[in-house]
Parts: structure tokens; sequence; C-alpha cells
């Protein structure tokens, strides 16, 4: 693949002997964000760190019955940065249904929803209106030369005024659910970011990778017929205007408790007359209101049922954060995915990363697939109930990644992808013991590490194909985090994944940033672990026991590196079916060797000496395990 040959300059290479533990190559990006001290080269932001940021004002209106969304907003962007902005770049997210548009979906777009792209009304910039000639459309994105050049320290104010055919067949992260039930993403004009270390970013979407955003302040108006609820990301301020006092109240009551209360019940929308009908027209303006979030997403139904509860995320200061559920009641185990919201948060908050949740309020909308949005996430119906559990769950822990730190998903899916697989396991378990992905995991990365062409885990996310994507961004790097966390202990894993958070939250870290951080706070030159885990093109799990030896009391267990990956050596030592003894040797002993004797004294007698266990990946297990005489 052209891609791999590309990266071959950045590869960092694992002699036969053992593992490097060299410096990085550093990107130029992040070299010249060192010079101008945006950035520290021990994972710090640098003392002249900035990032650019927009409030936005948009009014929307959802066509129901024609699947049409109309919209005008007013956005305020702001240049904290040293430069001259002579172009805005604005992302046109729904551009990826226009015809010849460049896609590589993980869903293919049905030929029924491809359209002429977002049809932009008017571009006003500082209330001039703009000549055709100063829009540019390229992708999904359209570029907007300025009269005069943003300069540092100013803001600029863009309208646009437009509108866009909604998809009703296909569902990429978004799209008609029913038909009277809507998940509305990448649906208005957003300003794409500029940072310090890359300038514009403008890499189309092409339905794959998935979102790089700044952070913003939205105030939102969304119309919709009156029999409509809207859940959107946000503080719901006119949401007593809307409702019947009867459901207000009940909504009211289950956000300051911890008992689920079922605000719209089956039972009600056979009654009807939930939300109050304002103006001839029969519709209802729903005003939502969000800071410092980096995007704007919104679900409505006119037949969904709602559940709310709430839980307190922060013991010193008795905040708590509003939890809510809205579903079709067809759903299966929907009925108790509050319940798992409600766990999860409160495990997010307290044990793993063990930081309050970031957001007043969360809702699950029971939609299609899995996608993370702030303070609302897009979750289809699962038959499994382990597998509720685990999309919940794991959408819900994208708060933290990419919303608290504002990681670029787009380039680098696998540094917040992995991390959330990661941080809700335990609770996940604890919810439902069928499922315990540390084991299921292991199981499957052990079965398909090494697989042909797969490329290196810090493959830039937009270049991957969709065959490797979920390996290399889910499995791969959740098993990289648990090696990581065998090798420093838990209570240093976790200190430097807190240090990590606190130095980047609300900016956006690269990888050198997280790699050096967790070198810098652990006080260890990690390197050679990034390289063999992360810069490493492909790299199969594979440890033997390849000899042993007994001299009086001791015995030697011979392991072999026999793979391309530094593992934990974890050996076992049974007396029948007694576990007698567990020894664990850090990955780190494999940097200048393939071969390591590992001794142990005897106090009774062994018949089985046991190789790895299931949480740590090997490819064939057959080698594992000696029995003794």
């Amino acid at each position: 693949m052209k891609t791999t040959s590309l990266l071959s300059v950045f590869i960092f290479l694992i002699s036969i002997t053992g593992y490097s533990q060299d410096n990085f190559i550093v990107p130029k990006g992040n070299e010249k964000a060192y010079d101008k001290q945006t950035r520290a080269r021990d994972g710090n932001p640098g003392k002249n760190y900035w990032q650019n940021r927009s409030d936005y004002f948009i009014n929307t209106t959802v066509d129901v019955e024609n699947k049409i969304i109309t919209g005008e907003e007013r956005i305020v962007y702001y240049n904290n940065s040293p430069d001259s902005l002579k172009t805005i770049v604005v992302r046109l997210y729904q551009d990826l249904f226009k015809k010849g548009a460049n896609r590589n979906s993980m869903v293919p777009v049905d030929p029924r929803d491809v359209h002429d792209g977002v049809n932009i009304k008017s571009v006003l910039v500082n209330n001039i209106q703009l000549e055709d000639k100063l829009l540019k459309r390229q992708g999904t994105l359209m570029f907007v030369r300025l009269n005069k050049p943003l300069a540092p320290g100013n803001n600029t104010e863009l309208r646009i005024t437009w509108d866009f055919s909604f998809p009703q067949h296909t569902l990429i992260r978004m799209g008609t659910i029913d038909s009277t039930s809507l998940f509305v993403a990448q649906w208005y004009p957003q300003i794409a970011v500029y940072d310090d270390v890359y300038g514009w970013d403008t890499r189309s979407y092409n339905g794959m990778a998935e979102f790089y955003n700044d952070f913003a302040n939205f105030e939102v108006e969304i119309t919709v017929p009156a029999s409509f609820m809207v859940w959107a990301t946000g503080e719901p301020l006119n949401i007593k205007d809307i409702l019947q006092p009867e459901y207000y109240n009940r909504y009211a009551k289950a956000s300051l408790s911890d008992e689920i209360v079922h605000v719209i019940t089956a039972g009600d929308l056979v009654k009807g007359n939930i939300t109050n009908l304002t103006g001839a027209s029969k519709t209802n303006t729903w005003k939502y209101k969000a800071s410092n979030v980096s995007d704007f997403a919104f679900g409505i139904s006119d037949h969904y049922l709602w559940d709310v509860t709430s839980v307190e995320v922060d013991k010193s200061t008795k905040r708590r954060t509003v939890v809510g559920v809205a579903y079709n009641e067809k759903s299966v185990h929907y009925d108790k995915v509050c319940e798992v919201s409600r766990e999860t948060v409160k495990s997010l908050s307290e044990e793993m990363p063990g930081i309050p949740y970031p957001f007043p309020y969360l809702t699950v909308y029971n939609g299609d697939f899995g996608m993370e949005y702030p303070m609302i996430t897009n979750v289809g119906t699962e038959e499994d109930y382990a597998m509720t559990v685990y999309a919940n769950s794991h959408e819900i822990a994208h708060a933290y990644f990419p919303f608290l730190v504002g990681t670029n998903e787009t380039k680098n899916g696998w540094l917040d992808e992995g991390l959330v697989v990661y941080m809700p396991e335990k609770v996940q378990t604890r919810i439902t013991p069928d499922l315990y992905i540390p084991k299921q995991n292991t199981s499957a990365f052990s079965v398909y590490a090494g697989m042909e062409d797969e490329p290196a885990l810090i493959t830039p996310t937009h270049y991957l194909d969709p065959k490797v994507y979920f390996y290399l961004n889910y499995a791969k790097t959740e098993q990289a985090l648990r090696m990581l966390e065998i090798e420093l202990g838990e209570d240093v894993f976790k200190k430097c994944l807190l240090a990590f958070i606190d130095r980047w939250k609300y900016k956006h870290p690269t990888p050198l940033d997280y790699f050096n951080t967790f070198n810098e706070v652990s006080q260890q030159n990690l390197n050679w672990f990034w390289q063999a885990w992360y810069y490493q093109m492909g790299g199969i799990p594979d440890l033997a026991i390849t000899g042993v030896e007994k001299t009086g009391n001791r015995l030697s267990v011979t392991v072999e590196n026999s793979g391309d990956l530094p593992l934990p050596v974890v050996l076992s030592f049974y007396n029948n079916d007694t576990l007698i003894k567990t020894i664990t040797e850090p990955a780190a002993g494999w940097l200048n060797t393939k071969k390591r004797i590992i001794s142990y004294d005897l106090t009774v007698p062994v018949t089985l000496i046991r190789l790895s266990n299931d949480i740590i990946p090997d490819a064939n297990r057959k080698d594992n395990e000696v029995l003794q005489e």
C-alpha cells in the first residue's frame, strides 16, 4: 500500500536482539511547536500555548415530513494565534453525501441519499456579503477568503444560512432512525481547527475517521413540530415552558434524585398532550446552551420513552449530573440503560479515571450504531445485554476523551478510543459478569495480531482501511494500555493518566505530548515501549517456555520471546490444582535479549508451570505450559 511505504520513513524498527530505547523522530510540526514554546518536550503545554475558539448562535428548523434541515447561524471566531489569518476554513460535513464525494465510510452511502451538497444561501463576514469568488468548496470544506486578514488577538463574525436534505436511508453516526425519530449530527457549518502544530486542519471528512474540533460556546434554538421532544448537547433553557406541568415536575424531581423516574411512559404517549402547543404553526422551539464544548448534536422523536435520574459526581461540591435515556419502547434492554448509564458515570467519576464527570447533563439517545457527542450519545439497539452495556458505557466514557481532553480523532483515533475501551472495563463487568473485555479482547488480539499488511498503531487514522480501523484503534490500543499498566503498576499508571488529563484538559494534545507525559511523570524512559507497540508495523505477541532446569530446590525456567512485542513475564507454579506462586517480571527485561531465566526456590513440589494468563496476549499458547514430574 502507498500509505505503508510513506510511513516507513517514520517507523522505528525493533532489532532482532531486543528493543531499542532511542529517542523519537519528532515530526516537524511538533519541532516547530517546541521552538516556539507552545509545547514542551516533557509533555506539558508550553508557556506560549494558544488555541482558537468560537461562539455559535444557531437557529434551525427540522422539517420532519420532508427531512430537510434549515439553519442560520452567527459565529464569532477568536484568533488567539500569533498568525494573521487570510482564510477561514469551514466544515460542511453533509457534503459527504454530495455527488462525486470521496468516501471511505464503514457504511456505504445509499444512492437515494446522494444530493447536490449543502445549500449555502449566504455568507456574510462582519455583515458584508461575500462574493462567490471568495468562497471555494473542496470535499467537505469551504474556504472563506477574508477581505482583510484576521489579525492576532482579534475576532471576526460570520453569518451563514443553509439547508440540506437529511439522510433517510444511510446511518453514518447520524440519520433517520425511523420516520419520526432523527439523530442530527455533523449538521451545521463549523469552523475547522487552526492549531500550533498543523495550522488549518484541512482533512476532508470521508465517513471513516472521526472528528477534531475546537472548544466553543453554543446557543442553539431548534424548531420542531409541537408533539416532538428534543434532546441535545447542553442545558435545556426553556423545558419548563414546553413540557406540560406533570411531565416537567417528573423531570425536575429526577434531576435531583438517585431514583430512576419514568418521565414519559408508553401510557403517556397514548394519552398525548405531553408538550405545550405554541403558535398557529403548532411548533415548539427548544433552546439549549452549552459552554466550552467541542460540538453540538441533538435527537428528536414524537414517540420515544424517557427515563431520567441523576448521580452525584463530585463529593466535595455535591455536583450532580442529570442522566436521561430517550428510547423506543420496542428496543430490547433499553429499559435498563438508564441504570447502566448512571453506574457508568458514577464509576468514571470515582474510580477510573476518578475525575468528576465533566458535564452537568447526559442523554443516551436510542439511535443506531454508537457515537459520542458532548452530553449526548447515539447508541443502537443490541440483542445481547452485555453488548448493550459495553456500547453505552463506552460512548459515555468519551466525555473524557475527546471532550475533556481535546484529542484529534481524525488523525489519532487510537488515543481516545483505546482509553475509553479501557476505562470502564471494571464497571462493565460489575454490571454484567458476562462482559469481561480484558479477556475477550486479549483472545481476539492474540488471533489477529500480525495480520498481513498491519500498519503501525501510530498510522494517521484517516489513512486506515475500514478492515483495520477497529482492530487498531480499539483492540490493539486497549492491549497496549493494559501492558503499560502492568509495566508501571496501577498506581503509577493512573498517576500518569491523571497528569495527562490535567495538563491537557480543554486543550489539544498530540501523541508525543501523551508519550512524553508518561515518560516524565513515571520517571522512566518508555520509548522502547512506545516504539514496539505504537511505531512498529504489526507485531506478534508470543512468549514460550523453552527449558526448565532443577538444581537442588531451585527451578530455573527459560522464557523466550518468539514474537515481536515486549510482554510481561508471568509465571505461575502449581502443585496439582493448587497455585503455589506467581512471579511477574516486567517487559523491560526484553530490552537487550530474547531469552530470560526466571528462578524459583521450591517450598513444595511443582507439577505444572504456566506462562502468561488470560489478559496477556499470546499467539501460541501451546508452548506456555510445562508438566513437571
